[in-house]
């Protein structure tokens, strides 16, 4: 069991949004692409990104998609892939529970 569990903080909600920032740089997008796909402003956009708010957990998922990185990635900074027939089966689980 990983003994280092960090509290959710101001410090954690900017990690994340810095790792979408370089994410979304990464994939060439601008940010109001990225805020039109989410159904949010340009200035929300920028709050995320800037650690002064949160994502919701679907916002988290569209991102994750349009990004090509993992949910896990943008939380924990890790770099799991995942192959076709994982991605496949993780969307056909969602499909079930929607």
């Amino acid at each position: 069991m990983n003994t280092e569990i960090r509290e959710y903080d101001k410090n954690v909600q900017f990690e994340i949004g810095q790792r979408i920032q370089k994410m979304r740089i990464k994939e060439g997008l601008k940010s109001i692409d990225l805020a039109t796909e989410l159904g949010i402003t340009k200035n929300q956009m920028s709050r995320i990104e800037n650690g002064r708010a949160n994502c919701t957990i679907p916002q988290l998922y569209i991102i994750a998609q349009i990004l090509n990185c993992s949910v896990d990635y943008l939380f924990f900074k890790r770099d799991t892939q995942y192959s076709v027939e994982q991605i496949n089966a993780i969307n056909e689980l969602i499909k079930v529970f929607k």
